[in-house]
């Protein structure tokens, strides 16, 4: 079964797993189908008895349309949770912030996202409590020890990890290397100020180029 993770990064920008996840299903697939039915609801129905999702042959386009809707919504718990789940670097120093607008998000949408009974997803206590959970171990984050975390979505790909490790040809291994190291861009920094939200790309945060 697939699991999702915690990642923290310490001042020199290495990167160590902090917590695991079972069943990667629980959070970001979530957050997507609630914001898929919070602002294109429409867009998804399909003739089939089943909508379009983020995970299926449509989801690079209701992806890219989604992402300009959020972007441009003034709803803070909504962005924070989408940027969380596009594996985005946010600030330790913002976490009461984060966590709070995860919380927000699983209390707040419980109108989206409905099954065949009638329910919402975000309803369900091993639901609510997986939100909650990540929301509480955030807060946790110890500032001075790790001043950046970012949240992977699922073991199933190595995009996080690939951030912090070099293969070594020669050798025929693995090395560590830190984000500071890239000369391409692999992520943003997500910077909050006033629940407002603006970007850096690993290379402008590191003044690369």
């Amino acid at each position: 079964m697939s699991s999702s993770s915690l990642w923290l990064m310490d001042k020199e920008f290495n990167g160590v797993v902090s917590n695991e996840y079972r069943n990667s299903w629980w959070f970001s697939p979530i957050v997507w189908d609630v914001l898929l039915d919070k602002y294109m609801h429409d867009e998804i129905q399909t003739p089939y008895g089943y909508k379009k999702s983020l995970i299926s042959v449509d989801g690079a386009e209701l992806n890219g349309k989604l992402n300009k809707i959020i972007n441009n919504c003034e709803n803070f718990s909504d962005r924070i949770c989408w940027e969380i789940t596009n594996q985005q670097v946010f600030f330790t120093k913002d976490r009461q912030k984060i966590a709070e607008a995860i919380k927000e998000f699983a209390k707040n949408n419980t109108d989206y996202h409905i099954d065949k009974e009638g329910k919402s997803y975000l309803a369900f206590e091993h639901i609510s409590a997986r939100f909650n959970l990540i929301a509480n171990d955030i807060l946790a984050i110890n500032e001075k020890l790790y001043p950046y975390f970012v949240f992977k979505n699922t073991s199933v790909d190595d995009n996080v990890e690939y951030w912090f490790e070099n293969y070594n040809d020669k050798a025929d291994e693995y090395e560590n290397k830190t984000l500071k190291e890239w000369n391409e861009v692999i992520t943003e920094f997500v910077i909050i100020f006033n629940r407002q939200m603006s970007f850096s790309t690993n290379i402008e945060y590191f003044n690369k180029g």
